[in-house]
């Protein structure tokens, strides 16, 4: 959620100057704000302030620029994989008046982008240190998984013994399981040897 306000005065006019003054203010003012809101919703998170990160925030202008230029570039490998002998003097036309606005605007998102390079890198960064501990708490919880499926294996085979102990005792005759079990530990008799 990204929070939105129109700073008027009380006479309707619009000053984000006399209502918050200046980016230091402001910062104070989003920092009170916050901790206003979380007292009513603990579980609210916020990201971290640029002041404290050093990136700078591109603009959704810059982002809108983007898409139509990639709608222009569009437009160009369109007319130009569709140009033929029978329609190359009208191509043409439509391509020049196309690149008259496509390579300037080019031009300027590259001077745009190089202020930006900056933001771009640091996130393409986190990006890469994100995707490796993903990679890395994935492997965690396969191997996890794997063990935890591999114990109730171990434990559903002992179970199985177990229940082929029980199943072998219940077929010996109960006097003899009594004659036995009344016998000292570690005390056996031995069987009567017959004399030959």
């Amino acid at each position: 959620m990204h929070l939105s306000f129109v700073p008027l005065t009380e006479d309707n006019r619009l000053s984000a100057k006399e209502i918050v003054g200046n980016k230091k203010k402001l910062t104070e003012w989003q920092d009170r704000f916050w901790e206003h809101m979380v007292r009513k919703y603990p579980d609210l998170e916020r990201g971290e302030s640029a002041s404290l990160t050093g990136r700078d925030h591109i603009p959704p202008r810059v982002f809108k620029e983007m898409t139509q230029l990639t709608a222009q570039k569009e437009k160009l490998e369109e007319l130009i994989s569709s140009a033929n002998l029978f329609n190359a003097k009208g191509r043409i036309d439509e391509i020049e008046k196309l690149l008259d606005k496509y390579i300037p605007a080019v031009e300027q998102m590259h001077t745009t982008l190089k202020k930006y390079n900056v933001a771009f890198t640091i996130t393409t960064s986190e990006n890469k240190k994100l995707r490796k501990k993903n990679e890395q708490l994935t492997q965690t919880l396969e191997k996890s998984s794997k063990e935890s499926v591999l114990k109730k294996l171990e434990d559903e085979r002992l179970r199985h013994q177990y229940l082929d102990a029980v199943e072998i005792l219940e077929r010996i005759p109960p006097e003899v399981v009594r004659s036995y079990t009344k016998m000292p530990v570690g005390r056996k008799e031995k069987p009567h040897e017959e004399s030959i």
